[in-house]
C-alpha cells in the first residue's frame, strides 16, 4: 500500500510544447516521481493550451475543488515543474497556494527536488514560480522588440489589407519575412484612390464609385463609407508601414505601392480640407506653418490655408492665404515669415502687466496650498479603500477554501474587486501626481507668461500650437490689407486692446496692429 496520496496536474500552453514538455513527457516524469516516493496518484488533471499567467484554468479549478472536498485524502499535488503550476507569483499565492495550505496539501515538483516542506523548499517553490514569470515577461519583451525591428525594416506583420495578400520574402540573410503582394483588387484600389485625388468627390460619392467598379473587401462585401475613409488614410497602399510597432511613424515598406506618395498626400489634404486650388497643393500641419489652423480669414472666418507656391525663379514662397470662392480677390496672400514676425509683436502687446502677474502668482500659491490639503485627504481615503479591497479579496479566497462559496461566485467576486482595485490605483496615481505642484512650478509658469513672445518663438512646434490655442481659443482673424489681427475671445490672463474707446470689449472684436504699426486704442 502506498504511503501518500496525490493529485497530478499537467499543463501545456500551446501545441509547440509537444517537442519539449509534452503531456506524455510530463505524465511519465510525474509517475516516476510518485513511484520513487511511494505515492499513489488518485486523480489526473490536464489543461491544454492554457496560459500559466492566471489560475483561471478549468481543470486546475477542478483540482482545487476536489482538494477542498477531499482534503483528508490528499497529501500532495504533483507537477512536472513549478512553471506548469504557475508563471505568476501573485495568482499562485492568492488563488492556488492559499487554498492548498488551508487543506494541508503540499506541492511537489517531479523534476525540481528542491521543492519540499522545509523553509528553504518553500522559498525555492516561490522562486521557481518567479523565474517562470520572469521568463514569460522576457519572452514577451523580446517578441515585441523583434516585431518592432521587423516593422522598422519595412515588413508587414498583420492580416492583409484590401488590395494585397500576405507573402513571405527573403531578407538579406535569406530568411523568410512577412510582407504583402498586390492581388486582383489592387487595380480597383488604385482606381478608387486616384479618382478621389481629383478633388471633386465626397467620400459618400467615392463609396458608390468603388461599389460600381467592383471593389470589395477581403470577404467579398461592399465597402462602407467608414471602410473607404480608412482606405484613404492608409499608408500601406503608398508603400509604407505605419502601425503600433513603428509608433505610427510611416516607414518605407518592403511591399510594392499601389498608389504614389503624391496621390496619398493629396488625398489627405482633400479628406481634411476639401479640394484645393488648381496647380497648388496645400501642406499638411508642419513646423514651417505654426499659425495654420489659428489664423482665420476676415471674410469667411474660416482657417487660412498654408502653401508654398512656386516662384518665377523656380523656388518656393511659403504663404498664408484663403482661396475659397467667396474670398478670391478680396484679400491678398502674405509671406509666412512676415506674419510670424507680426504675431510675435502681437504677443508682446497682449503680455500681462507685472501687477497682474504678481496677483496671479499669489492666487496660484494660495489655491495650490488649499488643493494640497484636499488632495492629502482624498489620497488617504483612496489608500484606505485599497486596503479594504485587499482584505475583502483575502476573505473571498478563504470562503472558497472553506467551501462556503462556489468557484463561479469566487471568480465573480475577485474579478469585481480586481476591477475596483485597478480603478482606485489609477485614481491614486493621478492624485499623487497632482501633489507635485510646487512654488518653483508656479514661478516657471509666471515666467512663461512674462516672456510670452520669446517662449512662443523658441518653443517646439507642438508647444507653439498648444500655447497659441490657449491664448486664442477661437482663433484670430488676420486682415492682410491692414496687417491687423482680431478676435472676439482671448484668454482672461492676457490683455485685450479695444478698437474703439466707446465700445465694450465683450461686444466686439479687438484689432491690434501688426509689425511696424501702433496698436489702436
Amino acid at each position: 500500500m502506498k504511503d501518500k496520496k496525490a493529485l497530478a496536474y499537467v499543463r501545456i500552453s500551446s501545441m509547440r510544447q509537444i517537442d519539449n514538455e509534452s503531456p506524455d513527457t510530463q505524465r511519465s516524469a510525474i509517475q516516476r516521481y510518485a513511484d520513487d516516493h511511494n505515492t499513489e496518484i488518485i486523480k489526473w488533471y490536464f489543461d491544454e493550451a492554457k496560459s500559466g499567467k492566471s489560475a483561471d484554468r478549468e481543470d486546475l479549478q477542478n483540482l482545487l475543488q476536489y482538494a477542498v472536498a477531499n482534503k483528508d485524502k490528499v497529501d500532495y499535488v504533483l507537477v512536472y515543474n513549478m512553471r506548469r503550476m504557475s508563471r505568476d507569483l501573485e495568482s499562485f499565492i492568492q488563488q492556488i497556494k492559499v487554498v492548498l495550505n488551508k487543506c494541508g496539501i503540499s506541492i511537489r515538483s517531479a523534476t525540481e527536488s528542491v521543492v519540499d516542506d522545509t523553509k528553504m523548499g518553500r522559498f525555492m517553490e516561490n522562486l521557481l514560480v518567479i523565474l517562470g514569470q520572469l521568463d514569460n515577461e522576457g519572452k514577451a519583451e523580446v517578441t515585441i522588440d523583434n516585431m518592432k525591428s521587423l516593422a522598422f525594416q519595412g515588413y508587414w506583420q498583420h492580416p492583409p489589407t484590401i488590395g494585397y495578400i500576405t507573402v513571405k520574402i527573403a531578407n538579406e540573410s535569406g530568411k523568410p519575412r512577412p510582407s504583402l503582394a498586390p492581388n486582383k483588387m489592387a487595380e480597383k484600389v488604385r482606381a478608387t484612390l486616384e479618382r478621389y485625388s481629383i478633388g471633386d468627390m465626397t467620400k459618400a460619392e467615392l463609396t458608390r464609385y468603388a461599389a460600381s467598379i467592383g471593389l470589395r473587401s477581403r470577404y467579398g462585401n461592399k465597402l462602407s463609407e467608414d471602410s473607404i475613409h480608412r482606405l484613404i488614410k492608409s499608408w500601406t497602399h503608398a508603400g509604407y508601414v505605419s502601425d503600433r510597432f513603428t509608433g505610427y511613424e510611416p516607414i518605407k515598406g518592403k511591399h510594392p505601392a499601389i498608389i504614389s506618395l503624391e496621390t496619398f498626400e493629396r488625398n489627405q489634404q482633400i479628406s481634411t480640407h476639401g479640394a484645393t486650388r488648381t496647380g497648388e497643393i496645400r501642406l499638411r500641419e508642419r513646423s514651417d506653418y505654426p499659425l495654420k489652423g489659428l489664423l482665420l480669414c476676415p471674410n469667411c472666418n474660416k482657417p487660412l490655408y498654408a502653401s508654398a507656391p512656386q516662384t518665377g525663379s523656380g523656388g518656393k514662397s511659403p504663404r498664408y492665404h484663403c482661396s475659397r470662392a467667396s474670398c478670391k480677390g478680396k484679400y491678398k496672400s502674405i509671406k509666412a515669415e512676415t506674419i510670424h514676425k507680426q504675431f510675435e509683436t502681437l504677443l508682446e502687446i497682449i503680455q500681462p502687466s507685472e501687477q497682474i502677474l504678481g496677483l496671479y502668482k499669489t492666487i496660484l500659491v494660495r489655491e495650490a496650498n488649499n488643493e494640497l490639503g484636499r488632495l492629502n485627504s482624498r489620497i488617504k481615503t483612496v489608500r484606505s479603500d485599497l486596503s479594504e479591497i485587499d482584505e475583502l479579496r483575502v476573505k473571498t479566497i478563504k470562503k472558497f477554501a472553506e467551501d462556503t462559496i462556489t468557484v463561479e461566485e469566487k471568480n465573480d467576486l475577485t474579478n469585481s474587486l480586481d476591477h475596483q482595485k485597478s480603478d482606485k490605483t489609477t485614481l491614486l496615481k493621478e492624485l499623487e501626481s497632482q501633489q507635485k505642484l510646487r512654488e518653483a512650478d508656479i514661478d516657471f509658469a509666471i515666467n512663461v507668461m512674462r516672456n510670452v513672445s520669446k517662449q512662443w518663438s523658441g518653443s517646439d512646434f507642438d508647444i507653439q500650437m498648444r500655447f497659441q490655442k490657449m491664448i486664442f481659443p477661437e482663433g484670430v482673424t488676420y486682415d492682410s490689407a491692414t496687417s491687423k489681427f482680431g478676435t472676439t475671445k482671448i484668454s482672461p490672463l492676457y490683455r485685450c486692446i479695444p478698437n474703439k474707446k466707446d465700445s465694450e470689449v465683450a461686444s466686439k472684436s479687438f484689432l491690434v496692429a501688426g509689425s511696424g504699426f501702433e496698436p489702436l486704442t
